[in-house]
């Protein structure tokens, strides 16, 4: 009876196609992949966006002090000044929003595992 109970299962999931569970599991398997390699791909990206906040910082820190240069142009130092905590504050925006990216995917991804 098994072997027939066997067949038949397969017989008509070959006809109607698959069976709910096998098509949540092939879902599942691409779910699954999607998230995985998106967070790793994120968390490689993580250090670009963390290195520009750095960076950015280091730039409005030059600008404070105008690149140990004599001011000469006080527009010019101001416009500088302002545009160098303008990177700043768009480099740590991004970084927040990258950061909070990666979050809400490994929190969807762990929900979706938990049983």
């Amino acid at each position: 009876m098994t072997k027939a109970s066997s067949f038949i299962k397969s017989f008509v999931a070959a006809i109607a196609g698959d069976n709910a569970e096998a098509q949540a599991l092939k879902v599942w398997r691409m779910v699954e992949s999607a998230l995985t390699t998106q967070i790793a791909n994120l968390r490689g990206d993580l250090i670009r966006k963390e290195d520009a906040v750095t960076d950015a910082q280091e730039t409005l820190d030059g600008a404070r002090i105008n690149n140990g240069q004599k001011i000469t142009d006080r527009d010019s130092y101001v416009a500088t000044l302002i545009s160098s905590k303008e990177k700043l504050n768009k480099a740590e925006k991004e970084l927040k929003a990258h950061q909070d990216t990666i979050a809400f995917l490994e929190e969807e991804y762990t929900n979706l595992k938990a049983e």
